[in-house]
C-alpha cells in the first residue's frame, strides 16, 4: 500500500506495514480524517475499488456499484477508508493479517483485517461476513464488538455469497455504542429497551463447549456470576442435543452450498484456487442433496425449538470461540458453536473480556430471539462492561 503526503492517511499507511488489514485505500481520500471511517471486506463491492476475494481469479474485478450495504453505512456518515483482507473467497486459506492484541497470533477469519482494523483503531466500523464464524470469531480474537443481525437485516446485494443458506453480511465496532450506530443506519432498526426486570439468561449447555480452554471458560462464567451478582438469574440449558446437531447441520449446509457457489471458478480456474479450497470443494462435492435436506430440517426444527426457549428466556450466553487466538498465521481458528448461531439465522453478538497475560482476550457470545436485533443490542451493552471486568486467569 502507497503512502500518502497527508499525515493521518500516512498513519494508517505505517500501521498497515506492521499489521496487513488493508488490500488498498479508497481513491481520494480526503486531507482531514473523517468523522467515521469504515472498513469494508473484499468480498463487499464498492464502486472505484476492485472486488478481488483474496483470490488471482477476481484480480482487478470492478463492480458496477457500491453494495447496499456500504451505501446504507456511507449515508449515515461512514467514509470508506478501503478494502479489508479477507481469507480466499471468504474460506479457510488465511491472508497475511495479524492480531493487534499479540501479532504472533492470529486475527480470525475470514473477515480478519475488518477485525483487525478496528481493533487497532485504523478505522471506526467495517462490515464482514459470516458463514460459519467468520464474524464473532475474530471480534473475539482481536477483543472488539461484533453483531451478526438476524438474517434479512442487512441485504446481500453486492456481497459475494458462499453459502446462500448461512450467508449474512455483520457489523464491527470497537464497543456495542459503535454497534448501536452502525445498526442504526439499515432500514430494520428497531429498538428496543430492556425490560424493568431481572432478566432471565440461559447459559449454553456445558457439555456443548466443554472442550473451550481455561481462559474461555473463566470468562463465559465469570460474566454468568457477574449477571447473578447484579440480580438476574442465569441457569444452565439441561439438553445439549439440540446444539450438537446443529453444529453438525452447518457443516453439512457449508459443504454442500460453497464448491456449487464456485462451480465456474472450478471448472474454468481450478489450478488458481489453492489447494486447501480445492481440496475441500472436491471432498464436499460427495455430500448428496438429500443430506444438505436433512440439515435444513435440522434448522427449522432448531428454530421451532428457539421458539419455546425464547419464549422463556431473554437471551442465551456462551463463548464466542473455542479459545484465545491460535498462534501463528497459518489457521484461522474453530468456528465451535458460532455453526449453531450461523445455520439458525439469529442474531447474535460477542464482547470481549479481559486480557490474558499474553495480551489476547476471551470474549462471550449472546443470542436472542430472531428480530430482536435492537434488544440484542442493548443486552450486549449491559453485559460488555460485566465482561470486561473478568480476568481470564
Amino acid at each position: 500500500m502507497a503512502d500518502r503526503d497527508t499525515d493521518w492517511i500516512g498513519q494508517i499507511g505505517q500501521q498497515d506495514r506492521a499489521l496487513r488489514a488493508l488490500v488498498r485505500l479508497a481513491p481520494d481520500l480526503p486531507a482531514a480524517r473523517p468523522a467515521v471511517t469504515l472498513g469494508v471486506k473484499d468480498i463487499i463491492d464498492v464502486e472505484g475499488l476492485p472486488t478481488e476475494c483474496a483470490s488471482p481469479i477476481c484480480e482487478g474485478r470492478m463492480p458496477a456499484r457500491t453494495a447496499a450495504c456500504v451505501a446504507f453505512l456511507e449515508r449515515a456518515g461512514a467514509r470508506v477508508l478501503g478494502k479489508t483482507v479477507t481469507t480466499e473467497f471468504a474460506t479457510t486459506k488465511p491472508g497475511p493479517t495479524r492480531n493487534p492484541l499479540n501479532p504472533a497470533h492470529s486475527p480470525g477469519g475470514s473477515s480478519s483485517g475488518s477485525a483487525a482494523g478496528v481493533a487497532a483503531g485504523m478505522f471506526d466500523w467495517a462490515l464482514g461476513t459470516q458463514t460459519a464464524g467468520s464474524v464473532i470469531r475474530p471480534a473475539a480474537f482481536c477483543g472488539i464488538a461484533g453483531f451478526l443481525p438476524s438474517a434479512g437485516y442487512i441485504p446481500r446485494e453486492g456481497v459475494r455469497i458462499m453459502s446462500p443458506t448461512l450467508d449474512r453480511v455483520g457489523v464491527l465496532a470497537r464497543d456495542m455504542a459503535g454497534i448501536e450506530a452502525m445498526l442504526k443506519a439499515f432500514p430494520a432498526w428497531r429498538p428496543e429497551p430492556l425490560p424493568d426486570r431481572p432478566l432471565k439468561i440461559a447459559l449454553l449447555p456445558l457439555p456443548v463447549w466443554d472442550t473451550a480452554d481455561a481462559a474461555t471458560r473463566a470468562t463465559v462464567l465469570g460474566t454468568a456470576e457477574a449477571l447473578r451478582a447484579a440480580g438476574h438469574t442465569v441457569g444452565e440449558l439441561p439438553d445439549p442435543a439440540p446444539f450438537l446437531e446443529m453444529m453438525d447441520a452447518q457443516k453439512t449446509v457449508m459443504g454442500y452450498e460453497i464448491p456449487r457457489a464456485l462451480s465456474r471458478e472450478l471448472a474454468e480456474h481450478r489450478d488458481l484456487l489453492s489447494d486447501e479450497l480445492r481440496d475441500f470443494c472436491d471432498a464436499s462435492m460427495a455430500i448428496p442433496q438429500e443430506a444438505h435436506a436433512a440439515a435444513l430440517e435440522t434448522a427449522d426444527r432448531f428454530r421451532l425449538y428457539c421458539g419455546a426457549l425464547f419464549a422463556g428466556h431473554d437471551a442465551v450466553i456462551g463463548p464466542a470461540a473455542a479459545a484465545l487466538a491460535p498462534e501463528g498465521l497459518g489457521w484461522t481458528g474453530d468456528p465451535f458453536v458460532n455453526r449453531i448461531w450461523s445455520l439458525s439465522k439469529l442474531p447474535a453478538a460477542c464482547v470481549p473480556g479481559g486480557a490474558a497475560a499474553n495480551g489476547l482476550k476471551a470474549s462471550v457470545q449472546i443470542n436472542a430471539a430472531a428480530g430482536r436485533d435492537g434488544f440484542l443490542c442493548a443486552l450486549a451493552a449491559r453485559i460488555e462492561p460485566l465482561a470486561a471486568a473478568v480476568a481470564p486467569g
